[in-house]
């Protein structure tokens, strides 16, 4: 009886499992898409830094940036998230149900962790880019 009361609370704590394990999978097994090596990243992004520090100081505006397609690792990576909110949501309606609390904090803790998990990753990649561009800059003199 106690399960059938529980129906959304239960159904959020499989989509955040779904949800977590799709980001620990991508982080391990992927990427999934071909990716720029990391020399070529990291001298795209000096190269580009470069040029709108030269276009501002001559007081031009610096050119757009291209806008790509959509590839398997950001349709995973917006699918974790996805389903991560769903999730948080369903545990939050749960609680407002008054559905066991141990049902609706496990549906948004699992969900949260998988939305957590990647921000996680993304600011490391963030960090561990931004220390590589900064030492090429200084190492082609404009740092």
């Amino acid at each position: 009886m106690e399960e059938s009361k529980s129906t959304l609370s239960f159904i959020g704590i499989g989509l955040g499992s779904i949800a977590l394990l799709l980001a620990i999978v991508h982080f391990w097994a992927g990427p999934f898409s071909p990716q720029p090596t990391l020399e070529q990243t990291v001298a795209e992004k000096a190269v580009s830094i470069k040029q709108a520090t030269i276009a501002a100081l001559k007081g031009k505006e610096a050119p757009a940036p291209q806008s790509q397609p959509i590839d398997t690792d950001q349709i995973i990576s917006i699918g974790t998230a996805v389903l991560g909110g769903l999730a948080i949501i369903l545990g939050v309606i749960g609680f407002a149900k008054k559905e066991p609390m141990r049902v609706a904090g496990g549906a948004a803790v699992l969900g949260g962790s998988a939305i957590a998990f990647q921000f996680a990753v993304i600011a490391l990649g963030a960090i561990v880019l931004a220390i590589l561009v900064v030492a090429v800059l200084s190492q082609i003199g404009i740092g």
